[in-house]
């Protein structure tokens, strides 16, 4: 966001709005480089939470050891990850689950998993048709997850599991004719109910968990990123060529068409990310011989972009982008960064508060968000805001109006609050939770999938 006590007031009330203005104009972020263990570049990063971070690149040198690295203490220090991973796996995407469960996705087809924290990898079979490439990999829970893969006997091969990838099941898709293929990492996954991905087909596909598959034909051939801030409003970044520069196009119904907007960036963008349920979204692009790659972001669901500092050097370039939150998120380069190494990774830190929907500090009214993964099994995170200090409880019921778990039952500050609630003491099935604070009640439905 009087003569004598009038003036004051005014004065007061004056000095508020400047300061509310001040925050909205100058409140950017700052991105700075981390320091990391190795030398490879960096096509995939996942933010897991504020402190844990994976990333994976091509192997390096060319034909050597696997490339994957990850901090648990919010990039403070950077391990190697890369464990058992074989020498001349070069990886494309990457999705973490916690500090010792992540996935990664090979350009020869294969799928790893380490379950403790990257000591060991376990190579993971696929269905037939098996993709020649992983273009996805994506768990919504440590269970319930999906894969992306390049076009076999003509079809995508999409393939989901809901048991933590013991069993794979091979989900049909539209048709994919000619060579069409798809980009690593071009894809947004809201819910389990609301999946799209780009292609090189001038196309962009929607659908769900296990299927129902429709595409969208778009006005640029390459959809190099797709991201939603919502099921209706969407962003993609796309190029007519691998090297051309990038245009940007929109959706307003959850991806049935876009349509092109006056934002042009520069070089060619490589990775687009949005926080579901805000405005935000940031995107990254490439380098040239006399410019450095830059990150831009949107704090409208992409009516207009604004370029973020970040002290890249000419000639080098961001190839992926991960945020966490509108306050946390890191990005991957791809050519040498300041330091002296081949790759690199910057971390994005917004310290002001409270900056989704509102410029006040604290919350302006009470508000339970859509639990998220939903569906889900075990765990889930459910957000809440607290306007002002109340006495707050969060509990969940069953079908028939049963409490079988208690959340929250405290008093709490006025703050907006996040809770991991993990439910693998119950059955599969529907759940209601529900917020109370100082009058104000209301409930929402999870659903839990084992």
């Amino acid at each position: 966001m009087r003569q004598g006590a009038k003036m004051k007031k005014f004065s007061l009330l004056l000095i508020m709005a400047l300061f509310a203005i001040t925050i909205n104009v100058f409140a950017q972020g700052t991105w700075s480089i981390q320091t990391i263990p190795t030398q490879g570049d960096l096509n995939s990063i996942w933010a897991v939470n504020d402190n844990i971070c994976w990333a994976c690149g091509p192997s390096y040198p060319t034909g050597g050891a696997a490339n994957v690295i990850k901090t648990t203490n919010g990039g403070t220090t950077w391990t190697v990850a890369k464990g058992n991973l074989p020498n001349a796996t070069d990886l494309y995407t990457i999705c973490g689950v916690d500090a010792n469960i992540c996935w990664v996705g090979a350009g020869d087809g294969g799928l790893y998993v380490t379950t403790d924290g990257g000591t060991t990898w376990t190579f993971k079979t696929l269905p037939a048709p098996a993709t020649a490439f992983v273009d996805v990999v994506h768990f919504f829970s440590a269970q319930i997850g999906f894969v992306l893969g390049d076009p076999a006997a003509a079809q995508w091969c999409y393939y989901w599991t809901t048991n933590g990838g013991t069993n794979w099941t091979f989900g049909p898709t539209a048709p994919a004719p000619g060579t069409e293929a798809g980009w690593n990492n071009s894809y947004a996954a809201i819910d389990s109910a609301h999946i799209w991905f780009g292609t090189n087909n001038s196309k962009i596909y929607k659908g769900s968990f296990r299927g129902g598959w429709t595409s969208a034909t778009t006005s640029q051939t390459n959809s190099f990123g797709v991201a939603f801030n919502s099921f209706l409003v969407g962003n993609a970044i796309m190029t007519t060529s691998a090297n051309a520069t990038t245009a940007n196009q929109t959706s307003a119904n959850g991806g049935t068409t876009w349509t092109a907007t006056s934002f042009t960036p520069p070089t060619v963008a490589f990775g687009i990310k949005a926080i579901p349920n805000t405005n935000y979204a940031w995107l990254c692009t490439g380098g040239s011989a006399t410019s450095a790659g830059s990150i831009y972001r949107t704090t409208n669901s992409g009516t207009a972009w604004a370029t973020q500092t970040t002290g890249l050097a000419s000639g080098k370039s961001f190839y992926c982008i991960s945020m966490y939150s509108v306050n946390r998120g890191w990005a991957g380069t791809g050519t040498a960064v300041t330091g002296g190494t081949n790759g690199g990774v910057f971390k994005y830190t917004d310290n002001i508060v409270g900056i989704g929907n509102t410029n006040t500090i604290t919350p302006s009214e009470y508000a339970l968000n859509q639990n998220y993964p939903n569906p889900f099994n075990p765990t889930t995170t459910i957000n809440y805001s607290i306007p002002k200090a109340s006495f707050v409880t969060l509990k969940v019921y069953d079908v028939l109006g049963h409490e079988v778990m208690t959340v929250v039952n405290e008093y709490q500050q006025a703050n907006n609050y996040s809770h991991t609630v993990n439910f693998s003491n119950l059955s599969s099935g529907l759940y209601y939770y529900t917020l109370k604070a100082d009058g104000f009640t209301t409930t929402k439905k999870l659903m839990l999938v084992k």
